[in-house]
């Protein structure tokens, strides 16, 4: 994995060496060395036509607690550590999500990096009222339990929001991940999973939200069962840049923690 994930970098420094700017204009041509990435260009590396809007971005810390480790499946008071971050441009959004838990049971604990997801999204409006947004993306493999899950797994979902008024709307998603994982003989079963989402939500006068929502998702282990949660979600902007996001999760299946609850601050620039 170590030796994967050096051949990508080195490749990815060998292009940015060649092309700083990714425009597809060498750098010894290139006469507008700083192009927006996704503006088409001449033959010398400038601007003929901006495909996109300005950038925008946003950073977002957390802590979250629930009594049950979603890794290794037992009950266990666990506190867990988020990191956000997302980068908007037009209709397309990239996002890179990560956090850190800790867990403690009553003789034992156990604590680390859990997987790390980097995600493309685009949003279309068929409508005025109809919003979907496609996205694929990649989970890497932070989280070392030892059952020979440490490959990279592939996602896919597709969301979708559709307006009753100027204030409230339904919405939905699915997700579908390839788990690349090798099984372990007699020990752990893995398997792709399918998780989707379905609610009602409202948008406030500032920018803000509330919803509830149903979420099932299956378990990378075969023979688990889906975890099952209804939440109460929330996000209320603070000013022009700083925002506050809350949500609590009542756990409908054994699998699934009976209670958690999460609060994160955010800074949109």
């Amino acid at each position: 994995m170590q030796r994967i994930l050096l051949i990508l970098l080195l490749s990815v420094l060998q292009i940015f060496a060649a092309d700083s700017d990714l425009d597809g204009v060498n750098n010894t041509l290139d006469r507008c060395k700083n192009t927006p990435f996704g503006d088409l260009v001449d033959n010398v590396g400038c601007t003929k036509k901006t495909l996109f809007t300005d950038t925008s971005y946003d950073v977002i810390v957390g802590a979250n607690y629930s009594d049950t480790n979603y890794n290794t499946l037992e009950k266990a008071n666990t506190l867990t550590t988020t990191l956000q971050a997302d980068v908007y441009r037009g209709n397309m959004s990239a996002q890179i999500l990560t956090s850190y838990f800790r867990s403690d049971e009553t003789n034992t604990s156990d604590s680390g990096w859990n997987d790390t997801q980097l995600g493309l999204y685009i949003k279309t409006h068929p409508s005025s009222s109809l919003t979907l947004q496609p996205g694929f993306g990649v989970i890497l493999p932070t989280y070392k339990s030892g059952y020979n899950n440490e490959a990279i797994d592939i996602f896919g979902s597709i969301n979708a929001q559709y307006d009753l008024n100027e204030h409230y709307h339904v919405f939905g998603g699915l997700t579908y991940t390839l788990t690349n994982d090798k099984n372990i003989p007699n020990t752990v079963q893995y398997r792709n999973t399918t998780a989707f989402t379905a609610g009602i939500g409202y948008a406030t006068l500032n920018n803000g939200f509330v919803n509830v929502a149903y979420t099932q998702s299956q378990s990378i282990y075969t023979g688990v069962e889906a975890f099952k949660t209804f939440s109460l979600n929330g996000m209320v902007p603070l000013d022009a840049h700083w925002f506050v996001l809350g949500n609590y999760r009542y756990g409908l299946s054994d699998s699934t923690s009976d209670n958690e609850i999460a609060v994160r601050l955010g800074y949109y620039f």
